[in-house]
């Protein structure tokens, strides 16, 4: 008999050895082929929309009702942490408003949110080189110190000295004020958001409609507001950011991705199923060869 050419200590290729491998293998395959089906194939009750369209409704109609060449103020002051739950919410409500000419200008009064609000700054000033028109006229008023001393300021003045340009021009002729403005919508998640608005600048400035955008957990907060009507309009919840954003044509703006639903719920069922197995074979005493392996028999 010939002696094996495979050294004595050396793991054997067998099918059992690589029964491991499967799970996690077939979860990928599963996965790849899910990604490539169309979205249009899921039932409706798999889309991430909201039953109640009251509030989409009301942003729409604020931004369709803005007049001919609107100006619109911009308080962006979402925090880093929850920025992600609204970012796509955010960028569809601007694209909303310039699609409807409204001149937009950015203000932060907290350091997060100048930073956040330079990147979208950015992302809208590169918005028509696909349609290969003109991109919206945004004003970047910066960051005001001071917070909520910093907001009580910028009542009676919001746009820098140093500001330029037609939209600049416009503001300081209609006093250079928050008052100059046709609509303050205002990006919520930090410390300075929507309620600092409504307490600090609502009852010094109350012809000027306000509308607020914020992540979930701040909506019991703002909630109240929009039902006294000191908001007039107020998406707070995932599912009315993603029904606002169905809405709204993706323009140039190169607009967030969406996530399948289907490779998601694929993946959910499989990790599921291969947890239950996992759980039954511990249970019932059969342990995979890696784990026997090691134990004295």
């Amino acid at each position: 008999m010939e002696p094996s050419s495979q050294p004595a200590g050396a793991p054997t290729s067998s099918p059992v050895a690589l029964r491991p491998l499967l799970p996690p293998l077939g979860l990928l395959l599963l996965l790849a082929l899910a990604n490539l089906l169309p979205i249009d194939i899921l039932p409706m009750q798999l889309r991430l929309a909201s039953p109640d369209r009251s509030r989409v409704d009301q942003m729409r109609a604020l931004a369709a009702g803005l007049p001919a060449h609107s100006l619109v103020l911009v308080g962006f002051d979402p925090d880093l942490g929850t920025y992600p739950e609204i970012r796509a919410t955010v960028r569809a409500v601007l694209d909303d408003l310039t699609a409807h000419g409204a001149q937009l200008a950015v203000v932060s009064f907290t350091a997060e949110g100048r930073a956040l609000a330079a990147g979208e700054i950015d992302r809208l000033a590169r918005v028509a080189s696909v349609g290969g028109g003109t991109a919206a006229e945004v004003l970047d008023v910066g960051f005001i110190s001071g917070a909520e001393a910093g907001l009580v300021r910028a009542v009676s003045e919001v746009v820098p000295s140093a500001a330029t340009g037609p939209l600049a021009e416009a503001l300081r002729l209609r006093g250079g004020g928050i008052g100059a403005f046709d609509l303050v919508v205002i990006v919520s998640g930090g410390d300075l958001g929507a309620r600092s608005w409504i307490e600090q600048v609502g009852p010094r400035l109350r012809d000027v409609p306000m509308a607020a955008i914020a992540p979930t957990f701040l909506e019991p907060e703002l909630a109240p507001y929009l039902r006294s009507g000191q908001l007039q309009a107020l998406l707070a919840t995932l599912r009315e950011g993603v029904a606002y954003a169905a809405e709204i044509p993706v323009s140039g703006a190169a607009r967030d991705r969406a996530v399948p639903a289907l490779p998601v719920l694929a993946g959910m069922l499989v990790a599921l199923v291969w947890l239950a197995v996992a759980v039954v074979q511990r249970a019932t005493g059969r342990i995979g060869p890696t784990e026997r392996r090691g134990r004295p028999v």
